[in-house]
């Protein structure tokens, strides 16, 4: 070979190996900036976990003279034996279960009630009166273990809520049983009672307690319609305070957002925190990062550390965007829903986009139902009372919050029912679609409109 052709092999390998070494040099440049990142997120994640669980749960007590201290004093320590009892509770074939919901909701007569339900009242019954009395606290705030961020490891994980749901259940059973006898006063207190521990459910549980929540309202929904319809005046004046101070507490999804936003990250990606971070978790929050799902679908692709890192930034950019548009009314929500999806569609990163965010046009939507049924049972309770006074139906339905705010009330409308009743019924365009997105076993929209009977 010539030192002319020997001259230029060099000069094309100088060349190969400056750009292959420049090309090593971007690339680590360019994870030296995603580490960094990562760690800037990582320490976010931090400082939220912390003040997270720090948030002491201000809410109105729905009775005048409400328990000093936290729900947490006065729950918690009946826990072991509402898992307990829950546990032991056998499983209802569906069949039954129908049914058991059917009376629950009016649709059946009591005297329907399958055996199963009657033998789990009675077996409950003590336990469920102290429950109710329970939630007559100044402050909210779960017991240990609800938490988004608690400690997975603990029993009230999942395990409380389903126990809490299951009492709720007998709850409204009982208020079937207290109406037959006439006692439509005493199953008005179970109602406010059940309503306040639904609503406390919903404080810093995360997303899954935000839908609990929802579940607890939709449970007691007709019963404490048909609890108001039977009422006294005095019944009635009492609930109207109560129903209102219940609404005022009812916790924003974009709180349970802001839990969501810690609790993914860490539950996917808690491996990639270093350990300083890790050990400046809270205990609950710890655990979570330690034993997280990581990446779980299919095939780990051959730069996954690099895609998981893009993917918890990603995870936090999108919650954070999201979190203030949860609370607004649905136009301007689903709008920018339909956005981030198609966002999300077009990502490059296979685990971002197989982990996926939640459906929030579904969850705003159980919210939205929420919060017509609390909207609607207040205002049975206030026309009602003003044809106890006046012995007549008002024109106009009274304000329902004249006093303090509350987040997007239902806009209600009065329609003249037949034989002299008065229908009460959401006036909102968008509430008639709730019920394409509510799971089977809820009860369809339209029948959140309440009739008044004379």
């Amino acid at each position: 070979m010539s030192d002319t052709a020997t001259s230029k092999a060099q000069t094309i390998l100088t060349i190969v190996a400056a750009s292959v070494l420049l090309l090593l040099l971007m690339a680590a440049g360019a994870f030296w900036r995603l580490h960094q990142r990562t760690r800037k997120a990582g320490d976010e994640l931090v400082a939220e976990a912390r003040a997270l669980m720090a948030i002491r749960v201000v809410r109105p007590a729905h009775t005048d003279a409400p328990t000093p201290g936290p729900l947490s004093q006065t729950l918690g320590p009946l826990m072991p034996e509402l898992l307990l009892l829950q546990k032991a509770e056998p499983r209802l074939e569906e069949p039954v279960n129908e049914q058991c919901q059917d009376v629950r909701d009016g649709k059946r007569p009591l005297a329907e009630l399958p055996e199963a339900c009657r033998e789990a009242l009675e077996r409950g019954r003590p336990l469920m009166q102290r429950t109710l009395r329970a939630t007559r606290t100044e402050e909210g705030g779960l017991p240990e273990g609800f938490e988004a961020l608690g400690d997975p490891n603990l029993p009230h994980q999942m395990k409380g809520i389903l126990a809490l749901q299951h009492f709720l259940k007998l709850t409204a059973f009982e208020m079937r049983f207290q109406l037959e006898d006439g006692q439509a006063d005493t199953a008005l207190e179970h109602c406010l009672d059940g309503l306040a521990l639904s609503r406390d459910l919903g404080h810093g549980s995360g997303l899954i307690g935000a839908m609990a929540s929802a579940t607890g309202y939709t449970i007691l929904f007709r019963p404490c319609a048909d609890a108001l319809q039977h009422a006294s005046p005095a019944g009635l004046k009492q609930a109207t305070v109560a129903l209102r101070r219940i609404r005022e507490g009812l916790s924003p999804l974009s709180s349970a957002m802001r839990a969501e936003r810690v609790y993914g990250p860490l539950d996917a990606f808690g491996h990639l925190l270093d350990q300083e971070q890790l050990d400046a978790l809270p205990a609950g929050a710890r655990a979570i990062a330690k034993q997280g799902s990581a990446y779980q679908g299919g095939d780990v692709p051959i730069f996954a550390p690099v895609l998981m890192r893009h993917a918890l930034i990603e995870f936090m950019r999108y919650q954070e965007k999201a979190m203030p548009f949860v609370d607004r009314p649905i136009a301007e929500r689903n709008a920018w829903f339909d956005g981030m999806e198609r966002e999300l569609e077009q990502s490059w990163n296979p685990i971002f986009k197989m982990g996926g965010v939640p459906d929030f046009s579904r969850l705003t939507a159980r919210v939205d139902r929420q919060r017509a049924q609390a909207d609607l049972l207040l205002a049975l309770a206030l026309v009602k009372a003003h044809r106890a006074e006046s012995g007549s139906w008002p024109a106009a339905l009274p304000a329902l919050y004249p006093e303090r705010e509350v987040l997007l009330p239902t806009v209600l409308t009065l329609q003249p029912g037949e034989t002299g009743t008065l229908v009460v019924v959401p006036e909102e365009a968008h509430l008639q679609q709730l019920s394409a997105v509510m799971d089977p076993d809820v009860a369809r929209l339209q029948e959140l409109m309440v009739t008044a009977t004379p």
